[in-house]
């Protein structure tokens, strides 16, 4: 998607991907987790995630694009951020929770790696080209032995011009297996979903799965 795609998604407030709630994934998975290793949020919007990763004392590094986003988190959160420059990027802080504003695939220039990734909206963001340069900047990203939480959508039909997109089980491993062991750690299935009860999608599914950096 052009950056231009997603400013305007923001300053519309076409944000149906953004959940109020924490994800129910990451609060039944990440608890074996070491508190204190730094998590790698990508796309992340202006998600509530962050704060309960924060909570359970990881510091966080969020990448955001919409100055929009980045700015509502902070004053919804009634947080007051320090605002520096860092490499191509206005990184927004408070305590140990960053996010950088910018184009998350000019990444690799901060020159960090890390042993834990959030995604819940970000591979689903992606249209299937860019989800393929994703895969690859994110096993770039990942220490030998990190993990990845990943949270996709599955539902038909799959015909949508616009995210969240469908991202089944085959293509996960397509993009990811060469480089991540991949396990499947469960379905929920959204039955109450409007576009479900309306007859528009047969059905809607969020899907989580657990990726580990091979060496």
């Amino acid at each position: 998607m052009e950056a231009a795609f997603w400013h305007q998604r923001w300053e519309e407030n076409r944000i149906g991907f953004h959940q109020a709630d924490f994800n129910h994934w990451l609060q039944s998975w990440w608890s074996a987790q070491q508190a204190d290793e730094p998590v790698l949020v990508p796309l992340c919007g202006k998600s509530r995630d962050m704060l309960w990763l924060s909570a359970q004392g990881h510091p966080v590094d969020g990448f955001e694009l919409s100055s929009l986003a980045v700015s509502q988190f902070f004053s919804e959160n009634q947080l007051a951020a320090t605002v520096s420059e860092v490499g191509p990027y206005q990184c927004h802080q408070v305590d140990s929770l960053r996010i950088f504003q910018g184009d998350f695939f000019a990444a690799p220039s901060l020159g960090r790696r890390y042993r834990l990734v959030y995604d819940r909206a970000a591979l689903i963001a992606l249209p299937t080209a860019m989800r393929r340069q994703y895969a690859a900047l994110i096993s770039s990203l990942v220490e030998t032995g990190g993990q990845i939480l990943l949270v996709t959508l599955e539902y038909q039909p799959e015909q949508q011009s616009q995210p969240p997109f469908s991202v089944g089980e085959m293509e996960v491993r397509a993009l990811f297996e060469r480089d991540f062991r991949i396990e499947v750690l469960g379905r929920a299935a959204e039955v109450d979903h409007p576009r479900v009860l309306s007859g528009q999608l047969s059905y809607f599914d969020e899907v989580a799965y657990r990726l580990v950096r091979r060496g």
